[in-house]
C-alpha cells in the first residue's frame, strides 16, 4: 500500500473517532431531556396523588355534612312525634326515622371506606415524596456526569482535529477531496481493504483488474459496486 493510501487510512480512523465523539456529544442533550422527562413524570404522579387526596378529603367532609343533615332530620322527626297525638302520624314519623337512620349507616359505611383510602393514599404520597427526593439526588449526579462528559468530548474533538491537520498535511489534495466526498456519501468507510478478492465495504467480488490496480496503488482505485476507495494490505 502506498504511503498516501496509508495516510488516508490514518485520516479515516481519525475522522471516524471525531464522528463518534460528535455523535456522543449530540446524544447528551437527548439523554438529559430523557432524565428531565422521567423526573417530571415522577413529580406529576406525586402532584396527581396529592390532588386525589384533596378530593377524597373534600368528599369525606361532604359525607360528614350529609350525616349531620340526616341527624338534624331525625331530631325534627322526634320533635314532631312528641307533638302529634295520632298513632298513624307517630308510626309514619317513626318509619321516617328508621329510613333516615339507615341512610346514615350507608353514608357512614362509605365514609369508613373513604377514610381507609385516604390513609392508604397518605402513606403512598409519603413514599412517593421520599422516592422523588432520592431520584432528584441521583438525577443531579447523572446530569453532572453528562455535563462533564460533554466538556471532555469538546476537548477530545479539538485534539483530534489538530491531529487530523497534521495527518492530511502533504497528502495530494485531489485524493483528499475524493476521499472526503466518498466518506460524506457512504457515512462509514471511504477506504476499505480488498478481502479475499472482495470489497471490504460492500463485500462484492471484484474484477481481477481492480484487484491488480489496488495492489499497484499508483492511483485511486474505486470499487465498481459501492464507489469506495480500495487498498491492498501487504
Amino acid at each position: 500500500m502506498s504511503n498516501t493510501l496509508e495516510r488516508l487510512v490514518d485520516v479515516q480512523e481519525c475522522d471516524r473517532k471525531i464522528a463518534r465523539l460528535a455523535r456522543e456529544a449530540q446524544d447528551i442533550p437527548k439523554r438529559k431531556q430523557e432524565i428531565d422527562n422521567r423526573l417530571n413524570a415522577h413529580r406529576k404522579a406525586l402532584e396527581d396523588a396529592r390532588n386525589d387526596l384533596q378530593k377524597k378529603r373534600a368528599d369525606s367532609r361532604e359525607l360528614e355534612v350529609e350525616v349531620d343533615s340526616f341527624k338534624q332530620k331525625i331530631i325534627k322527626f322526634r320533635e314532631q312525634q312528641f307533638q302529634t297525638k295520632k298513632n298513624e302520624e307517630y308510626r309514619a314519623l317513626e318509619h321516617e326515622v328508621e329510613l333516615t337512620e339507615k341512610k346514615i349507616r350507608e353514608v357512614e359505611d362509605r365514609e369508613l371506606v373513604l377514610m381507609e383510602e385516604i390513609e392508604q393514599l397518605n402513606r403512598r404520597i409519603a413514599e412517593m415524596a421520599s422516592e422523588l427526593k432520592q431520584e432528584e439526588a441521583l438525577i443531579g449526579q447523572d446530569t453532572e456526569i453528562l455535563d462533564k462528559r460533554a466538556q471532555e468530548i469538546e476537548v477530545e474533538i479539538t485534539h483530534m482535529q489538530r491531529e487530523r491537520t497534521g495527518l492530511v498535511e502533504g497528502i495530494d489534495t485531489g485524493w483528499l477531496r475524493r476521499y472526503e466526498r466518498i466518506l460524506h456519501h457512504v457515512g462509514d468507510f471511504a477506504m476499505v481493504p480488498v478481502e479475499k478478492n472482495s470489497c471490504g465495504g460492500c463485500h462484492m467480488n471484484l474484477p481481477p483488474q481492480l484487484i491488480n490496480n489496488a495492489k499497484r496503488a499508483d492511483d485511486l482505485t474505486l470499487c465498481s459496486f459501492c464507489g469506495r476507495i480500495l487498498y491492498h494490505r501487504h
